[in-house]
């Protein structure tokens, strides 16, 4: 069983100067052991929280840490909004801000998690859906939306940033970090470079650089510093991400102009001049088919290919386009149409639709064809774009010369979004035929199970994907759950120690002003 440490009157005077002895004794993991901190995460949380005189100032209120990616950014984040929630000033007002609110919840949710494994902690606070308080010391932990307005007029006591790069306008960092009355405000911002340098980021990340601002504090390192970041691990995502990509999230760079999906060299070693549509397949192979359906402006376009066992690569085989007007859309019908007579020449193992746009073409098509439903959503789509660079990064596909799909291949960017990134068109531009081709590609590597690509998940039905929308909407507007004494019980704590809660020990801790 793991001890945490008790939280005694010596401890909170420890704990006030040293938020490195305060994470690594209170803050839990879901191993139900304390963190260890990494080296340069004790030195960063070090000099973050220097004192600057007998006051007992800080010497910095704005941090800015970057770090690549998966080298513990969010749980430093954590650690420090759980430290001044807790062993910071009493009526502290602690928020986590970012691009948009889910990405926000990712921080305030580990540090719910590490309070709710630690039963002092835990006691010491009442946990609702964004929001966490601490009655006896008046203080909050909330989540910001990236709505400015509602920023106004807040007093923070600290402001944690996660990923910066994607903050949709300064408003809100500049409303959060006007604060008048605190005397020490800590703006506390974690991220990985970004692509825009006319934005705030860039603009701090300047200030930092060149030493302009005495109360900040700079930390910047484009090498992966955490012990579990293995070299494997990055070969293995250098070959599924996009150059720029990789640069940006595992090297920490900034590469503005630089985040187009594939090269033209990549491309080129793809395109096979030997090879021409076919109009009938082979008995002995399965071949996939795939509709991603626009009627008017976005054009529908129709692929198939399949995966060769000879060579381990896969081909395309067709792909037709149906164009359409606000005057003239495409019919369903000569959709439908061609569906039917590719799967009598072709033996189509999966017909692939979005069943948001082909709904009703799908249920009419069950009963005579194997039609598998691709939901598109932020997960799904993700996946499609890894899947679909993988192929064309490593040269495990092949396609006939097509202009239209290698235009648009070449004008496709990798797009980062607060999930992870994705393929998406330029302004005025299109993405119907890389779509309709990932989503074919996709399943012919997923359900052969080979080395092309990588084996990827199914995207759910309409039906399964309405009902988690309806459940995850119900559980937002249900309390935050508590872990239940039996539940938490399954983790390696103690929960029989004898010693005072945080509540015990306030009168004291304001009578001592700490």
């Amino acid at each position: 069983m793991t001890k945490i440490k008790p939280i005694t009157r010596e401890k909170l005077i420890e704990y006030k100067k040293d938020i490195v002895v305060f994470l690594q004794e209170q803050y839990i993991l879901e191993t139900g052991k304390p963190i260890v901190l990494e080296e340069f995460q004790k030195k960063i949380l070090m000099n973050i929280f220097q004192v600057k005189d007998a006051n007992g100032f800080r010497k910095y209120n704005l941090a800015l840490v970057g770090i690549p990616k998966k080298n513990g950014k969010s749980t430093l984040a954590s650690g420090i909004a759980l430290y001044m929630l807790f062993a910071d000033v009493v009526n502290a007002e602690v928020y986590s801000v970012a691009g948009d609110k889910d990405q926000a919840k990712i921080i305030f949710q580990m540090t719910k998690r590490a309070i709710e494994r630690n039963p002092i902690l835990l006691d010491s606070v009442k946990i609702y859906k964004d929001e966490i308080v601490v009655p006896s010391t008046n203080s909050i932990y909330k989540v910001l939306s990236a709505d400015a307005p509602t920023a106004h007029g807040l007093n923070p006591t600290c402001v944690v940033f996660d990923e910066l790069w994607n903050q949709p306008s300064r408003d809100l960092y500049d409303a959060l970090t006007q604060s008048p009355v605190r005397k020490e405000p800590l703006t506390f911002i974690v991220t990985y470079a970004g692509t825009d340098q006319t934005s705030l980021l860039f603009e701090l990340y300047q200030t930092g650089v060149k030493e302009r601002d005495a109360k900040m504090f700079f930390f910047w390192s484009e090498e992966n510093l955490s012990s579990w970041v293995t070299k494997e691990y990055l070969e293995q995502q250098r070959m599924r991400l996009p150059a720029g990509v990789y640069q940006r999230l595992h090297e920490n760079r900034w590469v503005q102009g630089e985040n187009a999906f594939i090269s033209k060299s990549e491309l080129d070693k793809c395109i096979d001049s030997l090879l021409k549509p076919q109009l009938s397949g082979r008995d002995n192979t399965g071949y996939y088919l795939a509709v991603d359906l626009g009627l008017t402006r976005d054009k529908t376009v129709l692929t198939v290919c399949h995966k060769s066992d000879a060579d381990n690569l896969v081909y395309l085989d067709y792909i037709r386009t149906f164009s359409g007007t606000k005057n003239n859309p495409v019919l369903i019908s000569d959709v439908e149409e061609a569906i039917m007579a590719c799967n009598k020449s072709f033996n189509i193992i999966r017909n692939i639709f979005d069943p948001w746009q082909m709904k009703s073409t799908a249920e009419r098509l069950k009963r005579l064809i194997k039609v598998e439903e691709f939901t598109f959503t932020s997960t799904s789509i993700q996946k499609l774009s890894q899947n679909l660079y993988y192929l064309f990064h490593n040269g495990l596909i092949r396609i006939f010369p097509h202009k239209l799909l290698e235009e648009e291949l070449l004008s496709l960017n990798a797009e980062e979004k607060s999930y992870g990134w994705r393929i998406d068109h330029k302004s005025g531009g299109f993405s119907d035929h890389s779509v309709s081709l990932g989503m074919c590609s996709m399943y012919a590597v997923q359900e052969d199970r080979g080395d092309a690509g990588f084996v990827i998940t199914g995207a759910p039905t309409l039906e399964k994907f309405q009902e988690q929308i309806k459940a995850e909407k119900l559980l937002l507007e249900q309390p935050t759950k508590i872990e239940t004494k039996e539940e938490r019980a399954k983790e390696s704590i103690n929960h029989k120690q004898n010693f005072p809660t945080l509540k015990e020990l306030e009168e004291w801790r304001k009578s001592q002003q700490l």
